[in-house]
């Protein structure tokens, strides 16, 4: 694929570098209509991530003084502790159970109940969740012949006594505020959920989970905070999320879809319930550090989103949502691009000629965009993280070649059938990491004891 592109590039930049074109005029078949096709959509997916990061530079602040100022009357009003149930679904995670059930004792929030689920699990984790001894943890080995996260959610769901009803995968783990700082944010009743910020908790643990942290900062952060401020239709992100339990009965609960947190998200705002977005409650998540299980993990985030692309889920009136809803149907164009493209390379480069003329962008357009689009994710990384962010800037130059795996995960999307042989593997957390996480907990903080919340 590498290969492809670096081919690809030469093509389209040699007339403009050299003044001449390697592609011949006289090709056999004329398909620049349906490449135009391809051509224009790209152009708009594009232009869509340039306009929320964009965006996200203006709308950031706002919405972290938003939930600064949600704190701020939360302890003015004295508003009352709601019973919160934290669910962890966990399937064959022995490794990492007992650190994440630990970390959600350690809320400062203390009305709490911890509800795991150790959904068919064939190695330790029901044993190693026993192992912690606390009145507040409840932890159920539930056994069902399909496998999936929704069904273990729904259990757990059900079981639930919490007015409030807090998800987190089972390798993650929240900010110590995490549930203190988000529940002011359900400031009025149309408030459904509240999406915390995902945070990797591995991120520098190899180049992998380093460009896949860098995804996150880059295009889930930015389009949760654009969509926060604009109509409160944040999606939420699988972990880190706080759903009031009436309206997730209302709306017919969890269901078994391999991406259940997208699904669940179109089915609030169909109901007219929205979703904020938390940025000053952090929760951590394990990025996977091979290749194979990204692969893995991604096709079947993919393949359920080519699942629920098949139900007409959005709001006519929310753009940016079904914008979001058609991505998979961007990455099929811009795949059939590439392949287009380098079937034309190839057989130029071996017989010398073109067996069809397509069309492509015009390099100039191709090269400012890339420029607009490379030093816009530079000052939103130093947004992020400070003078510090300028660091990264030599994994923003890899990001572009590196995310096209994403037509990998598309084309082994087709494969997967469930969540049994998707499972991702967890427990890549060093104590190096450990001790990164506990720094940005420092950096990030949230309610002081003056009343003020520090700047993250």
């Amino acid at each position: 694929m590498a290969m492809l592109w670096v081919l690809m590039i030469f093509y389209t930049m040699s007339s403009w570098l050299f003044g001449y074109t390697p592609f011949p005029r006289n090709a056999g078949v004329d398909i620049s209509g349906l490449t135009w096709v391809f051509v224009i959509l790209s152009l708009i997916s594009n232009s869509l991530w340039l306009f929320v990061q964009a965006a996200y530079l203006l709308t950031n602040n706002k919405v972290i003084k938003h939930h600064r100022t949600a704190l701020i009357n939360s302890r003015k009003n004295n508003s009352s502790k709601s019973f919160v149930s934290v669910i962890i679904p966990a399937k064959n995670e022995e490794a990492v159970i007992k650190r994440t059930i630990s970390n959600c004792l350690s809320q400062t929030y203390r009305n709490i109940e911890v509800i795991v689920v150790c959904h068919n699990c064939t190695d330790s984790t029901y044993l190693e969740a026993r192992q912690i001894h606390d009145r507040r943890v409840r932890i159920f080995d539930y056994k069902t012949k399909e496998s999936g996260k929704g069904l273990a959610l729904d259990f757990g769901a059900t079981r639930s006594h919490g007015e409030f009803i807090l998800i987190l995968d089972s390798d993650g783990m929240m900010s110590s505020n995490f549930i203190s700082d988000a529940l002011p944010l359900f400031d009025n009743d149309n408030i459904g959920a509240v999406q915390g910020k995902i945070v990797a908790s591995n991120r520098h643990h190899n180049i992998i989970t380093q460009l896949l942290a860098l995804e996150g900062d880059l295009y889930s952060v930015p389009y949760m905070t654009v969509k926060s401020l604009l109509d409160k239709r944040t999606a939420l992100g699988g972990t880190g999320y706080i759903i009031r339990k009436e309206i997730l009965s209302s709306v017919g609960g969890f269901k078994n879809s391999l991406i259940d947190d997208f699904e669940l998200s179109f089915r609030l705002f169909r109901k007219k319930f929205r979703i904020s977005f938390a940025p000053l409650s952090l929760c951590y998540d394990e990025k996977p550090p091979q290749i194979g299980l990204m692969i893995k993990q991604r096709s079947r985030w993919v393949k359920g989103h080519l699942d629920i692309l098949k139900m007409r889920v959005p709001e006519s009136s929310d753009i940016m949502g079904i914008m979001y809803w058609l991505n998979p149907v961007f990455m099929i164009c811009g795949l059939s691009a590439i392949i287009i493209v380098s079937v034309a390379i190839i057989c130029h480069i071996l017989f010398g000629t073109m067996p069809y003329t397509f069309s492509f962008v015009p390099i100039q357009i191709w090269i400012g965009t890339t420029l607009v689009s490379y030093f816009l994710k530079l000052t939103i990384i130093v947004v992020q993280q400070g003078t510090r962010g300028v660091r990264w800037a030599g994994h923003l130059a890899l990001e572009p070649v590196f995310s096209q795996y994403w037509y990998v995960t598309l084309i082994k999307a087709f494969f997967v059938k469930s969540w049994a042989n998707t499972k991702t593997t967890h427990g890549f957390l060093n104590t190096r990491d450990l001790s990164l996480v506990s720094e940005e907990h420092n950096r990030a903080g949230s309610f002081a004891s003056n009343g003020d919340v520090h700047k993250y």
